[in-house]
């Protein structure tokens, strides 16, 4: 599918995301972003395309009040709220004292489940009982739609059973399945099926952030071969998805990845904004395989068929990506530096090589 124009594929893209979310708030533009786009002309495009998608908050107890800040930019519009490091707290005071009865959505602590399910430090550290205390206190809010996140990786049969004795202690509307992971929405909506199943009908919620196109291994950080996914919706066709969610931030890098598979790329700490994985992110997905918008410098990886062998673990010398020509310098925000890396190590004209750890340094402004 071919544009005549930049113009018109974002009014189309305007449109699918109008229709899409709903009343999902969009408020909240991700920082990075923000600074990508100034920082970045050549991604000017595809961030122009998502930027208006709403995205997942992420709340802890270590940072400013994100709560106080998403309500008020949200309006009247529906946010979600991930709850992230619940143990050793009490989340009934602070930020979310401030919620009252507004409609929000709720994304309950990542991993404790899956942790939980499989034993170890999940019940040594008390999860299940934090879980349940929190769902209680978040509960208090008759608007409140509450999904507890249940890892892929977890061990159903457990995970089940836990998710039973939650409903005890709240409204648990539901599970949110594949927060910030790569896993297919035809994977996700069969897991779906078998936690509904066994829990006597909850509901589930997908992160469609980075899963165009599944995943070829079992590798969750900074995946090759990841795509942005379908924007968030309500409206997906299957009555035991509520929605397709953004909870992680398409860009955002995993962490820096060392030791991981040969499908990992190396990055910069978590939380960062990633050149190079947003790049393999947008000409990977939806926008450009299915809307058929420009790629960012003329191509993507291409994603392997699915595997099912355990994943190639790299050795720790190995570069994170095929490096360019060591001749000629380095565009900005381009990797620079790292063990492995062959490419130039010099920037272009005001930018300046600055080293983030032994694996990767990154042209940055001067």
């Amino acid at each position: 599918m071919k544009f005549a124009s930049i113009a018109s594929a974002l009014a189309l893209v305007g449109l699918v995301n109008q229709a899409s979310a709903a009343n999902l708030c969009n408020a909240v533009q991700p920082t990075s972003y923000v600074n990508a786009a100034n920082q970045y002309p050549e991604l000017r495009n595809a961030i122009n395309a998502i930027k208006n998608n709403p995205v997942a908050t992420w709340y802890t107890d270590l940072g400013t009040n994100q709560v106080a800040q998403t309500l008020s930019a949200c309006g009247n519009s529906v946010p979600t709220i991930v709850v992230y490091g619940l143990p050793n707290k009490d989340c009934g005071e602070g930020g979310f004292s401030n919620v009252g009865n507004k409609e929000v959505i709720y994304i309950l602590e990542p991993d404790a489940v899956g942790l939980t399910s499989t034993g170890g430090c999940g019940v040594t550290n008390g999860y299940q009982n934090n879980l349940k205390v929190a769902l209680g206190l978040l509960s208090s809010n008759p608007n409140a739609h509450i999904y507890v996140d249940v890892a892929s990786w977890a061990s159903q049969s457990q995970a089940i059973s836990i998710l039973n004795d939650l409903k005890k202690a709240g409204r648990l509307q539901g599970i949110a399945i594949n927060t910030s992971n790569y896993r297919a929405t035809s994977e996700l909506t069969s897991l779906c099926s078998i936690f509904s199943a066994g829990t006597g009908g909850l509901k589930c919620v997908f992160d469609t952030s980075r899963n165009f196109n599944g995943a070829s291994s079992n590798e969750w950080c900074n995946s090759r071969f990841g795509g942005i996914g379908a924007p968030p919706t309500s409206n997906n066709g299957n009555p035991l998805v509520d929605y397709y969610l953004w909870i992680k931030i398409p860009g955002e890098s995993d962490g820096q990845c060392t030791g991981q598979s040969a499908d990992a790329m190396i990055g910069p700490a978590a939380g960062a904004f990633f050149y190079d994985g947003f790049k393999t992110l947008w000409n990977n997905g939806y926008y450009v395989k299915q809307l058929g918008m420009a790629p960012i410098g003329g191509g993507g990886n291409n994603p392997p068929p699915p595997v099912t062998s355990s994943p190639t673990v790299r050795p720790s010398s190995a570069p994170s990506t095929p490096s360019p020509p060591s001749s000629g310098s380095a565009q900005p925000w381009a990797q620079c530096g790292g063990n492995g890396y062959n490419g130039p190590k010099t920037c272009v004209s005001g930018y300046t090589c600055s080293f983030n750890n032994e694996w990767y340094s990154q042209c940055v402004p001067n």
